[in-house]
Parts: C-alpha cells; structure tokens; sequence
C-alpha cells in the first residue's frame, strides 16, 4: 500500500527526474553526485511511497511507465525552480540598491532632511528613497515606515533607537508683520496679536502651555496642525507662530519675539526595526541620517 502519512522526499522526487532525464541510475548519479546504489535506493524509496512500481527494468535501462510519466511533469518543475532559486541565492546582490521609507514631521522633512538626503543620492544611486512627510507616528513595527525620525523615544521592544540631540523652537514673526503691529512687550501682550497655532494637535497646546502663555485669553487668528502651512503663514507676515530653530536662516526675514525667554527644546530620536541591521541599504541610510543629524543637534 502507498505511504501517504508523509510528505514527498525531495531527494526521491530528484531522483526520479534525474533517471527519466538521463536514461539510466549510472548517468542520473553522476549527474546528481551520488553513488548508483543511493540513487537506487531513493527511487525504490519512491516507489513504496506512491504504492507501485515507476520504472519497467530492461537489460537496456528503465523504461518509466504511465505513473512515472503523471509524476514527471510537476516534479520536474520542481527541480527546475530549487535550481533557480540556487542560482538567487549565489548571486551577489547590489547591497546599496532598493527602497528605503522615512518618516518624519513635514517642517522637519523639507527643511532639514531633503539636503542631507541629497547627498546621500549622490553617494548612493541605487537607493530609492521614500519621505512620508507627517505629523502622523507611522508604525515602525507595521512597517509603515523603515526609519523615522521622532521627538519622542519609542518604546516597542522590536525597535532600536537612538538620541541624536535637541532641536530647539522658538517664537517668531516676519518683518512685515513687526512693521505693521509691531512687537509684544511680553507674554501677556500676545493676546493683542494675530497668533498662528495648532487645531487639535496635543503637543502645540502643551508648547503652548509650557512656555507659560495665557491660553484663555489667547486667540488663533490662524489654526491648523500643519506645520508647513504655519511655518508659510509665518513667513507671509500673518502673525506669531512657532518655528524650529533649525527652520530659520540666520539674518533673514524672521525675528524671535522674547528671544530671551520664549524657547523650548524637545529631543531628537531616530528610530528602525531592529531587522534594519540584516540590511544593507536600511543602514547606509540609517548610518547617514545619525551622523548628520547629530552633527547639527547633538
């Protein structure tokens, strides 16, 4: 009777093809490596396995019959795949080529990762870089995203992170605007000018209630959880908003209102899966991001 409380042998499903392909065991055992008695051995083994004989013996070889023939066809592509994929696996591969997607907020994603990312493209052409510009926490863990960059450290045992430094935010307005309303003599002032601030956002109402502003009795001429769109409308001239140290071009447009006591600091981590070690590009880009980062924050 057939053993059918087991799967297939691989080896036995070889050997099978290996004789219908060569004609006979000597030819299929110097094709496969093997001594003629084991390849004999393997398609007797087959053949208990199925329940019946696979192959008519003549003095000039083995004739397989109609059941060899039924099993030949998807034993033979089989074989054809593992050598494929034989021939992947021996292949080297360009270890700094695919795609690797960062997350970070969107002030941060255009103003202080596009040029460090730049230069990593230079260096590194085969890396096809994805941004995910969001105020949004996209999951590392889902893979969401291979690398973000976050204010907050991560506390999922499957991530590794480090602190890179602190980025540091502050108070501004445009000249234009200074020019119009001119400037707040102190925080209680702020309640007599236009103020660009968060919606619903948490941590701008925590920033906000930080820095000791008087949050009843202060009004968002313009609210959006954007941080492009307030760091545009600060810019424009619109009113007061908060800006990131690292956003603002020494001696441009912009002032700092209450330089001496307005700033707030919150630190800078940079996180992956820990798998991102098994992969070459994930730690090019990681690599990349920790030192130019830390250099600027640290």
């Amino acid at each position: 009777m057939p053993e059918t409380d087991r799967q297939p042998d691989w080896a036995q499903l070889r050997a099978l093809v290996a004789v219908m392909r060569h004609g006979s065991l000597s030819a299929a055992a110097r094709q496969l490596g093997q001594t003629q008695p084991t390849l004999g051995r393997q398609i007797r083994a087959l053949e208990r396995r199925v329940g019946e004989a696979l192959f008519d013996r003549l003095p000039s070889g083995l004739r397989p019959n109609q059941r060899a023939l039924a099993l030949y066809e998807p034993a033979a592509a089989l074989d054809d795949a593992a050598a494929q994929l034989a021939v992947a696996l021996a292949r080297p591969t360009d270890s700094a080529a695919g795609t690797v997607r960062i997350t970070a907020s969107e002030g941060f994603a255009a103003r202080v990762l596009a040029p460090i990312l730049t230069g990593l493209a230079e260096a590194h052409p085969g890396i096809e870089i994805e941004l995910s510009a969001t105020n949004e926490v996209e999951n590392l863990v889902r893979r969401d995203a291979d690398i973000a960059v976050r204010h907050t450290r991560p506390d999922q045992e499957e991530l590794i992170a480090q602190r890179l430094g602190m980025v540091e935010v502050g108070l501004f307005d445009a000249r234009g605007y200074v020019v119009r309303h001119g400037l707040p003599r102190d925080v209680r002032a702020l309640a007599g000018h236009r103020l660009i601030g968060p919606d619903k956002d948490p941590v701008g109402l925590r920033l906000a209630e930080r820095w000791g502003l008087p949050m009843d009795s202060l009004r968002f001429a313009l609210r959006t959880d954007s941080r492009t769109a307030q760091e545009a409308a600060v810019r424009a001239g619109f009113g007061i908003g908060v800006m990131s140290m690292a956003e603002v071009e020494p001696g441009g447009d912009l002032l700092r209102v209450f330089p001496e006591t307005a700033t707030a600091a919150f630190p800078l981590w940079l996180a992956a899966h820990a798998d991102m070690r098994q992969s070459p590009r994930l730690r090019i880009v990681y690599d990349a991001l920790a030192g130019a980062l830390r250099a600027r924050f640290g």
